[in-house]
């Protein structure tokens, strides 16, 4: 193992636990030969289709309401928003955007939170958020987008 090799097990219930550290030690047991591990657990990432998703939808709102922005800049104030609103209830972005001074202008530089690194929660939590902007500015969802809603939302209940 003296290349990067990346092993991903997948844990949805509490009894697949057991099992996963099994496979994870016979992995770990023989790659440990070949020099020090890292081994890292963490919350699955976004699919693809959450970002479809939400590309539909910040698409939709921003030719029906927001015309004069461009496609990056309006998602850059949806996601600056979104982050401020997961902030005021407890649950700021996994990562946040941050500001920097600039000691040469004089002013405040802002790196905006990006959608690349959310988390499925999050992604899925975007998309909520998005709908509830949308209906709050009577956005008539593209067929795209309610079929992306309603697929999200089937599978939530499931």
């Amino acid at each position: 193992m003296s290349q990067r090799t990346r092993y991903t097990f997948k844990a949805e219930t509490a009894e697949q636990i057991p099992f996963i550290l099994k496979k994870m030690e016979a992995v770990a047991a023989k790659g440990v030969e070949s020099g020090a591990l890292e081994m890292e657990v963490r919350r699955p990432s976004k699919s693809r289709d959450q970002e479809a998703r939400y590309h539909a939808m910040i698409e939709d709102i921003r030719q029906q309401c927001f015309r004069g922005y461009s496609r990056e800049a309006f998602k850059a104030a949806l996601v600056n928003q979104f982050a401020l609103e997961m902030e005021r209830q407890g649950e700021p972005l996994r990562n946040p955007g941050e500001q920097a001074w600039d000691w040469v202008n004089q002013v405040r530089v802002y790196v905006r939170p990006s959608t690349k690194g959310f988390r499925k929660k999050e992604a899925s939590d975007f998309i909520e958020f998005l709908y509830a902007t949308g209906s709050e500015y009577d956005v008539q969802w593209s067929e795209k987008a309610l079929a992306i809603y309603d697929e999200m939302m089937e599978a939530r209940a499931a």
